[in-house]
């Protein structure tokens, strides 16, 4: 892997958008079906206000497959969560939508929200100010028709064929050095929107839409047997956090229920069920960038 590919690695995270909050969720189900069970080892993590207050602000950025926002409210990945960390915890958790990455940080700071749970990627920098709980795996990939499964099925296949990205996303950087290596073998990239990189791919103008992996996923989601996800192998951890304010004693009281969720088995169903399956950790990580 080269200087500028790890560069781009880098600035991905799982801030960006897909383009698909507008479609109604397929072969998925709501949140009242999630069953977990009460740990009262988490519980009696929780900073002293959560526990005398009885409830949590969670925060974040409405995208998929994390908070898909419909007509009757919110679905996803995110509402599935909080359905079982309410029944780990015993306490109601409430979602206060964000505009970004920006939004979030504020409203974590200012003591407005309590938790993200959507994803950014765990580094030194970030962990100054917030305590990490690393929950999932997420990696740069690339969406391509099922077709063509046995003909694309590395990024190195992609060098001679033309590749969308949302442009000013942190999937750009990404193609800008996958062109960079493939040499003389152009690779050419295709700055549109999130709708248009999918809609690129349909119509034949692309070959692949690079997007974050479970951007990626949830699109394939929701055409069943249309695309197939081609991932990086990158040699690096894709591990992916959700944040906390650092010193308030969240962090390890949602790393405790996240733990209790993957010995219950309760986490990798609702990863199965958002096509997440893949990107399933075999335990959560506290701060794992330190």
């Amino acid at each position: 892997m080269t200087a500028a590919t790890a560069a781009a690695l880098l600035a991905l995270t799982a801030c960006g958008g897909s383009g698909e909050a507008s479609e109604e969720s397929a072969a998925t189900s709501g949140a009242g079906d999630v069953q977990a069970e009460f740990s009262q080892e988490a519980a009696d993590l929780l900073p002293q206000a959560i526990q005398d207050s009885g409830t949590m602000i969670w925060t974040g950025a409405p995208k998929p497959p994390f908070y898909i926002d419909g007509a009757d409210g919110f679905t996803g990945l995110g509402p599935d969560l909080q359905t079982a960390m309410e029944q780990v915890l015993g306490v109601d958790i409430e979602f206060q939508p964000t505009d970004g990455l920006n939004s979030v940080l504020l409203s974590l700071q200012s003591g407005r929200a309590d938790f993200f749970v959507g994803g950014v990627r765990a580094t030194p920098e970030r962990q100054q100010d917030f305590d990490l709980v690393a929950w999932l795996t997420v990696g740069p990939s690339y969406l391509i028709e099922a077709d063509r499964a046995d003909e694309i099925t590395s990024p190195d296949d992609l060098c001679g064929l033309t590749v969308s990205y949302e442009e000013g996303s942190s999937m750009q950087s990404f193609v800008e050095a996958l062109a960079e290596e493939c040499g003389d073998d152009t690779l050419t990239p295709l700055p549109l929107t999130a709708d248009g990189s999918r809609l690129a791919v349909d119509s034949g103008r692309a070959d692949a839409y690079a997007a974050n992996e479970s951007d990626a996923r949830y699109i394939q989601l929701q055409r069943e047997g249309r695309y197939e996800v081609v991932v990086e192998d990158t040699g690096t951890s894709d591990l992916t956090a959700g944040m906390a304010l650092k010193g308030t004693g969240l962090g390890e009281a949602m790393e405790a229920a996240f733990r209790a969720l993957i010995d219950q088995g309760v986490y990798q169903d609702l990863m199965d069920r958002w096509n997440l399956g893949d990107n399933a950790v075999d335990e959560p990580v506290l701060n794992p960038a330190s």
